[in-house]
């Protein structure tokens, strides 16, 4: 590929990322992404055949930057209990502040294609396997068992991607249709939430 191909799939991805934020993954199409990065429609299909094509390469890449680092920083043995809880819990809600157009798809894929969601997560860095190995390493620190851990884990992504996946009816009900109120309460929930979580980690002991 050309330093001009590489620019222009750039180009594409850079302005597909600003429709799927505007409209969501079903809501968007082709030529409006053909319009916003400056080309035409073919040029567009010939980089990307389809708009499922083109997400699963943002998918890729927006998720590729965060369960690598995640993977390294929950398996450390160098990094405190309290430190890996505040980053986890902050770089997870950054990313779907980032991308809000992800959480949506990834609850649609669960229950429409489980294994294809799989296949998307293996490709942006999630080693299944290293998850459990995580787990297991995590368990030592909290002094819990697997399924204690495993428990954990999931209370912990649950706090983080709720207000994502539930946010049309919180935010109709609770904040009277405020993005911007909203998007505040949002980035709050990185300090509530890990907060929340140490507080009820401190109270077991």
């Amino acid at each position: 590929m050309t330093e001009q191909q590489k620019d222009t799939e750039q180009q594409i991805l850079k302005a597909a990322r600003k429709v799927f934020i505007e409209k969501g993954l079903d809501g968007a199409r082709m030529q409006e992404i053909a319009d916003e990065a400056g080309i035409n429609k073919a040029l567009l299909h010939y980089y990307f055949r389809s708009k499922d094509k083109l997400f699963e390469m943002i998918f890729q890449e927006e998720l590729g930057k965060f369960f690598p680092k995640m993977v390294t920083l929950m398996s450390s043995e160098d990094i405190s209990l309290e430190d890996k809880i505040r980053t986890f819990v902050s770089n997870y809600i950054s990313t779907f502040i980032s991308n809000p157009f992800l959480p949506s798809f990834i609850i649609k894929e669960v229950h429409r294609d489980p294994d294809n969601l799989k296949s998307f997560f293996v490709k942006s860095g999630l080693d299944v396997n290293m998850i459990k190995l995580v787990i297991t390493n995590l368990a030592k620190q909290l002094n819990m068992s697997f399924e204690e851990t495993r428990h954990f884990m999931i209370n912990m992504i649950s706090l983080c991607i709720f207000p994502f996946a539930g946010r049309p009816l919180i935010e109709k009900i609770l904040f009277s249709e405020d993005k911007s109120e909203y998007n505040k309460f949002l980035e709050e929930r990185k300090t509530v939430v890990a907060d929340y979580i140490i507080s009820t980690l401190k109270n077991r002991q």
